[in-house]
């Protein structure tokens, strides 16, 4: 469990401790599930507010209402336990991918720890945001926003989009991929960050372009 602190101050040390550890990708993801249900937590009356506006839209039955909401939170809560899991699982097959076309030495329980490890930062901002948006009586989480997009007042618009790219809690879990998989593959920090990042410029245009 040490791991999932240290993470945040000595990387390189955390995943060469991880590298011959067998259990810290499953106490990753616990802590990763428990963040993950405290952002729902903190978020719970702005969904709420959200929720309402959408059954209101959309001229839902008032004696139907309730029953949507507690589904949705419901919703809501299963799918912030589920999603982390599944992509740390994901995340873990495409570095065993990259391992192989490095010669790297990695196995791939290795790299679900570093997916599950490198993913705190993203979580940790999600809670910040999250708690900012609450003390601030945000109508929607749209409004609130950690990355360069927070100075466009448009937030629909494409260039919010964009800027939202440059997140210091998404950049400081790319550097920890780049680290953790270099360490597990024991490959040199430049031929790894080179092709992760690559596949996160590739990933964050195409999910821009889906929008």
């Amino acid at each position: 469990m040490k791991n999932v602190f240290t993470v945040f101050v000595s990387p390189e040390e955390t995943f060469k401790r991880v590298r011959e550890s067998k259990l810290t990708w499953l106490y990753a993801l616990i802590a990763i599930v428990v963040l993950s249900g405290a952002v729902i937590f903190i978020q719970s009356s702005i969904l709420d507010r959200e929720i309402m506006r959408s059954l209101q839209s959309q001229q839902i039955d008032t004696s139907l209402q309730e029953t949507v909401m507690a589904t949705a939170k419901t919703t809501a809560y299963v799918m912030a336990i589920i999603v982390p899991v599944i992509l740390a699982f994901i995340t873990g097959l495409l570095l065993m991918l990259l391992n192989l076309v490095v010669r790297g030495e990695g196995k791939y329980m290795q790299f679900v720890s570093v997916a599950a490890l490198s993913a705190m930062p993203g979580v940790v901002g999600s809670i910040i945001a999250s708690v900012v948006a609450r003390a601030a009586g945000a109508q929607s989480m749209t409004e609130v926003s950690l990355s360069l997009g927070a100075f466009i007042s448009d937030k629909s618009s494409a260039l919010y989009h964009w800027l939202s790219i440059i997140n210091p809690f998404s950049l400081w879990s790319l550097f920890l991929y780049v680290v953790g998989a270099s360490v597990m593959m024991k490959r040199s920090r430049k031929t790894v960050g080179t092709w992760i990042v690559i596949a996160w410029l590739l990933l964050s245009v195409v999910s821009i372009l889906m929008l």
